[in-house]
Parts: C-alpha cells; structure tokens; sequence
C-alpha cells in the first residue's frame, strides 16, 4: 500500500463510521477519484459488514482506475 491509499482509507473509515454520506462523496471528489470508482467504492464500502482500514485499503487499489473511457470506446 502506498500512502495515498492509506490516507484515503483512514479517511473513508472515519467518514463511514459518522455515516456522513455528502462528506463521503466530497472527499472522494476532493482526492480527483472519478465519479464512476466513487459510486463503486462506496457500494462495495457499504456492504462491508465491519467497516475495517485494511478492507477499504484493498477496495481502493482494486477500484484504483475508470472504466468509463472502456465503456465509451475510447
């Protein structure tokens, strides 16, 4: 893991555990992640039954890119 995701996970923990849906999104908007990754991250984030750094860490490296420039054909 480098940093960034760290960061980003420790963030995204704190966020999901005040259940600050509109703060969520900001700061995913606010770190450049594009919307479609933001709506995956947060589906995959909700389902998690204990919302853990680690898990979240993995999530983000998964989800890391777009695929909207794939579905465009670009």
């Amino acid at each position: 893991m480098n940093a960034l995701v760290e960061f980003e996970a420790g963030k995204l923990v704190d966020l999901f555990g005040q259940g600050d849906t509109l703060n969520i999104f900001m700061f995913m908007d606010m770190m450049n992640m594009p919307i479609d990754v933001q709506d995956r991250l947060f589906s995959e984030i909700s389902a998690l039954k204990y919302i853990d750094k680690t898990k979240i860490e993995h999530i983000i490296e998964s989800h890391g890119q777009s695929t909207i420039h794939e579905r465009l054909n670009y």
